[in-house]
């Protein structure tokens, strides 16, 4: 289980005064937040996604390292994009092998993101390349802006 530490190197190992106790209480906050198990669906926001408007829809980049393209799958429905998966490190489980540190996240994930306008499912484009899932949203037509020409009477 990962724990989280406020750890002060400069300071003693316990001061017993209220900054300690204030340390303490931000640990135990924290490990409730990011603790459990390796597999835990919550450790922070992954895939970290941006998300920008162009003219005619919206391109998603999420990233996903170590993730192959047939692990990987997107949904819409309506104006919300899904994307879940599962990411495993095929090392842990080697004999003789002893892990040291564990930064990267195993185990499954979903990330939804609602997107302001309706999507036109048939032309959404989805390309993984490099650890980065590439998506293509254009907007469906009854959301896309329209001139309106003005007669004169």
């Amino acid at each position: 289980m990962t724990q989280f530490s406020l750890y002060r190197p400069w300071a003693a190992a316990s001061w017993g005064g209220p900054l300690d106790q204030l340390r303490q209480e931000m640990d135990a906050v924290l490990n409730r937040f990011g603790g459990g198990s390796p597999s835990s669906s919550w450790r922070g926001v992954f895939p970290a996604v941006n998300l920008y408007e162009t003219a005619d829809g919206y391109v998603l980049r999420a990233e996903l390292p170590g993730i192959e393209s047939r692990d990987i799958n997107v949904s819409l429905e309506r104006s919300t994009v899904t994307i879940q998966g599962e990411r495993t490190i095929d090392y842990e489980n080697q004999e003789g092998v002893s892990l040291h540190r564990r930064e990267r996240q195993v185990g499954r994930f979903r990330r939804a993101v609602e997107l302001p306008a309706l999507i036109d499912a048939e032309k959404v484009e989805a390309v993984h390349q490099n650890g980065v899932l590439l998506l293509r949203l254009p907007k469906s037509p009854e959301d896309q802006p329209r001139q309106i020409s003005v007669q004169a009477s």
